[in-house]
């Protein structure tokens, strides 16, 4: 039996053809019960594979360089997705996208952004672009923060300790799962506080991810992060059930 193997060439093509798809991970603001944003992640059903996992399409996206092609058409889809739920009525506050260091770099990716946002008429507040690991302590990429939230598109990035905690102006603080998963232990639950504290004297709005226990959301809440997101609420839904979730809340 033959092996069927991947190339970059095939996400390309799948990309091109909308043979991808995004599913989505609920962020709930967990005192009100109500949706806070979702979290958009990309799915690659293939015809031989099945579903292809994240491990793999990031294969072929460094293999291929095809990072910022990628990052487009999530961000794209991101939007028009938005815009369906805005025309249905659906309150949902915002959609996070993340994009790669590469698509980051790209002269052109205040202008992507931004035609995307506006192709699809949604407010450009709508959208939130979440920065990959680090990147928001690296001054290469200040100027083009400061000019993505000058066209009033969201920026979020995260942080595990203080000394991660971005330098620049940024709207959302991710508490990374690599935390969340730990947060029971005394010393890594007043880490988390410091943290959450911290980031709201700067005005920013904090979302722990990678939540997967009752203990772990107390854990959160008792520290301060009201947001969660992670799979204590259930794995990624579809469009339509985020539709149902937004308008149960």
């Amino acid at each position: 039996m033959s092996v069927v193997r991947l190339r970059p060439t095939d996400l390309r093509d799948a990309l091109a053809s909308d043979r991808t798809s995004l599913q989505f991970q609920v962020q709930v603001h967990v005192p009100s019960a109500s949706l806070a944003g979702v979290e958009a992640l990309v799915r690659w059903p293939h015809p031989v594979l099945g579903m292809v996992g994240p491990q793999e399409i990031t294969d072929l996206l460094d293999r291929g360089a095809l990072h910022a092609e990628f990052d487009e058409w999530v961000i794209r889809a991101a939007c028009a997705q938005a815009a369906a739920w805005r025309r249905e009525g659906v309150p949902l506050p915002l959609i996070s996208v993340n994009v790669w260091e590469p698509t980051l770099g790209k002269p052109d990716f205040l202008q992507m952004v931004s035609a995307a946002a506006e192709g699809a008429g949604i407010p450009a507040e709508m959208l939130e672009v979440e920065l990959p690991r680090g990147a928001a302590l690296d001054p290469a990429f200040v100027a083009v923060v400061g000019d993505v939230r000058t066209r009033g598109i969201r920026i979020a990035a995260d942080a595990a300790t203080l000394d991660e905690l971005p330098r620049i102006d940024i709207d959302t603080l991710k508490l990374p799962r690599r935390l969340s998963s730990v947060v029971e232990e005394t010393t890594v639950a007043a880490n988390a506080a410091d943290i959450i504290r911290a980031a709201r004297e700067r005005g920013m709005r904090v979302v722990a991810e990678g939540v997967e226990t009752a203990a772990q959301q107390q854990a959160l809440l008792a520290a301060g992060c009201e947001i969660l997101q992670g799979y204590v609420f259930g794995p990624e839904v579809s469009a339509a059930e985020v539709s149902a979730l937004a308008r149960r809340a």
